[in-house]
């Protein structure tokens, strides 16, 4: 059932897309989100960027795995892609914790909001460099994969 729905959506919703992205993201995102407004709630007087790079590094493991499997593929070692993403969190946890930090020392609007912002803009940086840097996708060089083994 699984794999006919993934055949389904591999279809309609190519692999590597920012779309499939969002998908898998809106997954990771979700539970980081979660994690990130419950930590503030408990913790309401912690510094904002702490919080928040807590739960980035935390779901960043998770979301590499979802990546792996739902987005992109396993055409690379776990070794590779684990390695290579592991800059890419570190780098979007420093860069998401900064911007986050700047962005509630200088809008008064609700941080929640600015955080929802600031993970969407940051979400789109990830993407890119998992997409060139870590699964290194080609959607041609996939795609002819895929009819080889046909």
């Amino acid at each position: 059932m699984t794999t006919d729905a993934l055949a389904w959506l591999d279809q309609r919703v190519p692999r590597g897309s920012i779309i499939r992205f969002s998908i898998a993201g809106g997954f990771n995102s979700f539970l980081f989100y979660v994690c990130w407004a419950g930590l503030m709630l408990m913790l309401a007087d912690a510094d904002v960027r702490i919080l928040w790079g807590v739960c980035w590094g935390v779901t960043g493991v998770l979301a590499h795995f979802v990546h792996r499997w739902f987005t992109f593929d396993d055409r690379k070692p776990v070794a590779w892609t684990l390695s290579t993403a592991v800059p890419v969190y570190v780098s979007s946890l420093v860069g998401s914790s900064i911007t986050i930090g700047w962005l509630s020392d200088t809008y008064t609007i609700d941080v929640r909001l600015l955080g929802l912002l600031n993970l969407l803009a940051w979400g789109v940086i990830v993407w890119l460099m998992m997409r060139l840097f870590v699964f290194q996708y080609s959607p041609t060089k996939h795609g002819s994969q895929e009819h080889q083994a046909e």
